[in-house]
């Protein structure tokens, strides 16, 4: 809590960082990810949120370090970042309120529509109701439409303006929704996924969604906004980071998790009595207290 207060490294507060480490040692990446979802999962049953809207992306942890492991993603060196720890989070918001629900670390070469199944499944166990599912150009692939269609859920996906999306906007007068497919290639075999391809005019500027929402343009936009503040969340959360210099996937999730944890705790209690640094200094504080008194 104290590392975390000060985003630092419990090196640096303490000397209980190789203790902590050793005691990861019988966990895996996927054990610490199944018990924090179970954690939250449980806590979401208890709030009885009903209809939410999910919001699942990937965030980034800088690694300054040799790059020689499954978990590392080579980056371009710019400012000395030689890799990035990936991390998909699904939050899940409610009024004014969003919950990281649910975290999957991802490897080189991970599945990412597979992980998805994998978070929305949380959201099952968890009683929510989902009313659309929103996500970001990088979600665009056959694959991922496929899962979110096998899932029964609403989903709005931010599609890249390619080449033809380009030209239909341009000889378009209006916003208007066009059938469309995508080929999945697996296992040697072509398999055709339908979408809807809805392309909004003049809305401040041109969009294109993949969408199973029966909705006009103007409401796409409007309901897509919602997704625009996570990026800001994800920067909220750094605000509880727990430094590392670690390649160990299991320190890494776990301190990561540590952080998403404080966001959901705040998130629920204190959003808007206090700010979120506030909230994790007066914690690292009581936690402090309670430990001199011999009540941690």
């Amino acid at each position: 809590m104290s590392a975390s207060s000060h985003e630092t490294y419990v090196e640096t507060v303490g000397r209980a960082a190789d203790t902590l480490h050793k005691s990861l040692d019988e966990w895996t990446v996927e054990a610490i990810q199944e018990e924090y979802a179970r954690l939250c999962e449980r806590q979401v049953r208890r709030m009885h949120l009903g209809t939410c809207d999910v919001i699942i992306d990937v965030t980034n942890e800088d690694f300054y370090g040799k790059v020689e492991d499954l978990w590392l993603h080579p980056w371009t060196r710019e400012r000395g970042v030689e890799a990035h720890f990936k991390f998909l989070v699904l939050s899940v918001k409610y009024r004014n309120r969003k919950y990281p629900l649910a975290v999957r670390m991802l490897p080189i070469g991970a599945y990412i529509a597979e992980e998805i199944g994998k978070l929305l499944a949380s959201c099952q166990r968890a009683g929510l109701h989902i009313r659309m599912v929103l996500m970001d150009r990088g979600f665009y692939t056959a694959d991922v439409l496929r899962e979110l269609q096998e899932h029964d859920v609403f989903y709005l996906v931010f599609a890249p303006q390619y080449a033809l999306f380009k030209n239909m906007l341009a000889s378009a007068t209006r916003s208007v929704r066009i059938e469309h497919e995508l080929v999945l290639n697996k296992n040697k075999t072509k398999t055709k996924i339908p979408t809807t391809i809805s392309l909004v005019k003049d809305v401040k500027h041109d969009w294109v969604f993949a969408t199973n929402l029966d909705l006009p343009g103007r409401a796409l936009v409007k309901r897509y906004r919602v997704r625009w503040n996570i990026e800001t969340d994800f920067r909220v959360q750094d605000e509880a980071r727990i430094k590392s210099k670690s390649k160990r996937p299991e320190v890494r999730l776990f301190y990561f998790l540590v952080a998403a944890l404080l966001l959901f705790v705040w998130n629920a209690t204190q959003k808007f009595k206090l700010s979120f640094k506030k909230f994790i200094i007066l914690l690292a504080k009581a936690s402090s207290t309670d430990i001199v008194g011999g009540r941690a």
